[in-house]
């Protein structure tokens, strides 16, 4: 067999493997290399791989985490499930994924705004609420095991935006496999955590007093609006507190204990999330580190391939087989991932809960469940207030 024979030949081979429909990436390394598609000629078509795109900001320095002994504030933080960035019926794998990966990475944001011991209570919360004094909201932008983009924003309870800020964090190959306790990621919290501390760090003391009992106050109002109309103001587009009621006010000692109700169902739900990330997190950082190797390798050809002449030559089948290997490493854990996602979606355990000496069993997913827990509360305290 003659050298062209031979390279037609591989070729051949290499179409049939197009045919299995690779992601996007993998086919446009496969036209690179092969040149199956193009002329028999010496010139080579380098492909442009954009692994990092334009609108990402630079990769997040790790910094330490600034830690309090004692907290610093009193302001409890919610953190919202982050935007999975999918069609709520899109069904396909790497939607569910991407809902899954939404709960996990809300999670370990909570727990490293924790370990810095600066705040209040912090907890994940499945909707929006004025339960809490400042709400971290989040997208995923992207995720795969090299790269995490995020999207996250941080608003107070008056209004006031703390910041708004998209966040690169980038994992080494040190990063694998994943250590107990470790997270590829862990800068990027940290990055979260402490730009949230030198936000609040920001504020006046009087502001940072009165945010409680601004949230305290918004939350009397959504169960007794005309009871408490008067308290609140807006200054420069922000809402500042008026007066406060009396301490032993019998309305907001009942709202009080509603409040703490909601607070119960939050802290009873946190339970599922943790149970959800230790049952997850092996396989979710085995799958990030197949996909790290597959960004990885990306990178290193983008590299090399900038590097060629425009006539060099082909790049090799041993090349081909390896960014084949890695990309069903994906496939492979990517299913598993898939399926364990999927029976924490259709097995989110019925939250059962006691209020007024009544026995609540609350069904279906942790948001739904959590607007149906919110309306039994307000019905108990229209009950007992009889408004």
């Amino acid at each position: 067999m003659t050298s062209t024979d031979r390279i037609w030949a591989s070729c051949d081979r290499i179409t049939r493997w197009r045919r299995v429909r690779l992601v996007a990436t993998l086919t446009v390394i496969l036209l690179g290399l092969s040149g199956c598609q193009g002329s028999r000629n010496s010139a080579q078509f380098v492909p442009k791989v954009d692994v990092i795109p334009s609108d990402w900001p630079a990769v997040l320095i790790p910094e330490p985490l600034l830690v309090s002994t004692a907290p610093v504030t009193d302001i409890e933080v919610g953190v919202l499930l982050f935007d999975a960035g999918v069609d709520a019926d899109d069904e396909r794998a790497h939607a569910a994924l991407r809902r899954v990966e939404s709960s996990l990475l809300g999670t370990q944001l909570r727990d490293t705004l924790v370990e810095s011991g600066q705040w209040g209570a912090v907890r994940v919360l499945p909707e929006p609420s004025t339960v809490v004094a400042v709400s971290l909201t989040g997208k995923i932008v992207h995720s795969d095991g090299r790269d995490l983009v995020l999207d996250v924003s941080a608003d107070d309870t008056s209004g006031r935006n703390w910041f708004s800020r998209r966040y690169h964090g980038q994992a080494s190959s040190g990063a694998y496999p994943v250590r107990s306790g470790q997270d590829p990621f862990r800068a990027l919290y940290i990055g979260i955590a402490n730009d949230l501390f030198t936000a609040m760090s920001l504020l006046t003391e009087t502001q940072k007093r009165q945010l409680p009992q601004i949230a305290q106050i918004r939350y009397a109002q959504q169960l007794a609006p005309s009871a408490y109309s008067g308290y609140l103001g807006t200054q420069t587009g922000s809402l500042t507190l008026q007066r406060l009621p009396a301490n032993d006010d019998p309305m907001l000692v009942r709202i009080e204990r509603i409040r703490q109700q909601e607070y119960l169902f939050i802290d009873t739900v946190d339970d599922q999330y943790v149970a959800l990330l230790q049952t997850l997190k092996p396989t979710y950082d085995l799958w990030r580190q197949s996909t790290w190797e597959q960004a990885d390798y990306l990178a290193d050809y983008q590299q090399r391939a900038s590097q060629r002449e425009i006539n060099a030559e082909r790049g090799s089948f041993a090349a081909l087989q390896q960014v084949y290997a890695t990309y069903r490493s994906v496939k492979v854990q990517e299913q598993d991932l898939f399926d364990l996602a999927k029976g924490f979606g259709n097995e989110v355990q019925p939250t059962v809960l006691k209020a007024d000496d009544q026995v609540f069993r609350l069904t279906g997913t942790l948001g739904s469940q959590y607007e149906e827990w919110r309306s039994i509360l307000a019905q108990i305290f229209s009950l007992e207030s009889g408004i």
